[in-house]
This record gives structure tokens, C-alpha cells and sequence, in this order.
């Protein structure tokens, strides 16, 4: 769709970052999700590294709650923080983002926010989303500043990976190698498409000349229905 018509904010929404009028919003339990934003934002005087750990993901929550606690004199909770860690592989979290930050060509990892190119401020915003190994990605313009071996790196590593996308794109390319699903809004219906972009395409295509037919189907009917009054009339 056209910019300005509400692709963001139906992300944004999906993702908890902005309200709704009315309905609900339910993903299965435990679902790990991940959302990477059109337009990424971080504090301008963090390093690279920094930023990684300021996402606010649960295990960068997790990770901070488990700093805080040895800090402090109450350990009580201290064994159930350590469980978790070791179930969400928390330990191990730097030693991640290092490496998709290295395979997303970002190798200074104390190198200022501010100091980054649009391009690479995504770049390290597609890292923090990856680093997590989320179940559920939802991708806001995710080929927007990256270069076509970013962007190629990314079709990559999306059909190996196995998680499900919910992304928002004007990238047809990218559509029509990553996505094997399309969900077509159109006059508050939904059509849902089991295929690439060109699929996606063909058959929509289809689907407004059936309607057009059928539309044309009927208002022959009626000219005829009316023409038959008419005489009858007279």
C-alpha cells in the first residue's frame, strides 16, 4: 500500500508499541518475539556493543535483573535467575551479538550510535532482533538502508532459519524470494495467498476480474430486469 496508510502503525500495534480502538491482540504463550523497527532508535553516546543490550528483550531483562541482584545484598532469588539464564543461553548473549554483528560487516563494536551511517544504525538494529532467536520476526522496511549484499545476506538467512516473518515491505524482490504467504487488505476484506509476491500478483489480479465480472454479470441483469418493466409499462 501506499505510504501514509497505516502499514507502521498495524505493526506497531501488533508489536505493543502503540494502542487500538477496540479488539485484542493474542499470540500463543511463550511466543519469542522480535520487532525490527522501520527506523530504529538508540541513545546517540552508547557504543555498538552497548546497544545490543539495550533493546529490552527478555534476556537483556533477564541479564540487567541478574546484574542488579548480584549487586545487591538480597540474593534470594538469585538460583531461579540463574536458571533462566541458563535456559535462554543468556550467557553466551555478547558472544552472539559479536558474531552477527561481525557477519553484518559491523566490527567496531565500541564505535559510537552517533558515529553510524543510516545503513549500519540498521544493521546493528537487525542484529539485536537476530541475536535473540526469536520464534516470530516482525520486519518493518527490513531492506531499507542495507546495500544489496545486506540484503542478500538477509534473504539468506531467513529461508534457513526456523521462524515465521511478519513484515511490512516494498521491496518486491525481497517478497518474492524470503515470503511463501501474502495477506491482501482490500476494502476492509481480507485475501490470504499461498505463494511469492508474483503469485501473489497473478491472483489478485484474477480475484478483481471475477469481481469486475461478476459485477457487470449483474448490472446486465438488472438493465434487463428494468428494460422488461418498462415495456411492461407502456
Amino acid at each position: 500500500a501506499k505510504n501514509g496508510t497505516g502499514k507502521t502503525t498495524l505493526l506497531n500495534i501488533l508489536a505493543g508499541k502503540e494502542p487500538y480502538d477496540s479488539g485484542s491482540v493474542v499470540f500463543r504463550r511463550d511466543l519469542k518475539i522480535a520487532y525490527l523497527e522501520q527506523d530504529p532508535q538508540y541513545p546517540e553516546n552508547l557504543t555498538v556493543l552497548e546497544a545490543c543490550f539495550q533493546s529490552g528483550n527478555e534476556i537483556t531483562n533477564l541479564i540487567a535483573e541478574y546484574e542488579r541482584v548480584m549487586a545487591s545484598d538480597d540474593h534470594s532469588n538469585l538460583d531461579n535467575i540463574l536458571q533462566q539464564m541458563d535456559m535462554l543461553k543468556a550467557w553466551d548473549y555478547e558472544q552472539r551479538a559479536k558474531q552477527i554483528l561481525s557477519q553484518l560487516k559491523i566490527r567496531n563494536f565500541d564505535q559510537k550510535i552517533s558515529e553510524l551511517s543510516g545503513g549500519q544504525l540498521k544493521r546493528v538494529a537487525l542484529a539485536n532482533v537476530l541475536i535473540t532467536e526469536p520464534e516470530l520476526i516482525i520486519l518493518d522496511g527490513p531492506t531499507n538502508h542495507l546495500d544489496l549484499d545486506m540484503t542478500e545476506w538477509l534473504e539468506e538467512y531467513l529461508q534457513r532459519a526456523r521462524l515465521s516473518l511478519l513484515m511490512v515491505t516494498h521491496d518486491r524482490y525481497f517478497l518474492d524470494r524470503v515470503c511463501n504467504e501474502i495477506i491482501e487488505f482490500d476494502q476492509r476484506s481480507l485475501y490470504l495467498y499461498y505463494g511469492n509476491y508474483s503469485y501473489y500478483l497473478e491472483k489478485s489480479q484474477e480475484r478483481v476480474d471475477a469481481q469486475k465480472s461478476e459485477i457487470n454479470r449483474v448490472n446486465n441483469l438488472l438493465r434487463k430486469e428494468l428494460e422488461w418493466l418498462r415495456r411492461k409499462l407502456k
